[in-house]
């Protein structure tokens, strides 16, 4: 029972407060001074901040390739699943892997539209997606 007090007597006098105070000793809680103008939007926050038109092609070409990539990376893995659990069968062991092959040659085509992309954007209009 006395051990039990000691450690809760530790826990109080030591390790609670220095849990406590963590974020302002790190720094987290000083404020900074702000000198935006009231109502703008603060750059970097993860808003979209393009105005032209090209900046909303852009993030759309981006969000649309990454999207793509997503789904044929499932595609890949659902044909290993169904390669590793073909069972000894060998149609469903070639369907899964012409799948698998089908999915890299897809990651690779949306590898390259992105390149391709890129580089229009960059050369035509002076930016890069």
């Amino acid at each position: 029972m006395n051990n039990v007090r000691r450690l809760k007597s530790i826990l109080n006098r030591v390790i609670l407060p220095i849990l406590l105070l963590a974020p302002v000793i790190a720094g987290a809680a000083t404020p900074r001074p702000d000198t935006r103008p009231i109502g703008a939007i603060p750059t970097g926050s993860g808003t979209y901040e393009a105005t032209n038109l090209i900046g909303t092609i852009s993030v759309v070409i981006r969000w649309a390739l990454g999207f793509i990539g997503i789904v044929v990376f499932l595609i890949f893995l659902f044909a290993g699943f169904e390669y590793a659990t073909s069972g000894g069968d060998n149609t469903k062991a070639e369907s899964a892997q012409k799948r698998m092959v089908n999915a890299i040659i897809g990651l690779i085509i949306i590898f390259f539209a992105f390149v391709a992309s890129n580089a229009i954007l960059s050369f035509i209009f002076q930016q890069q997606i």
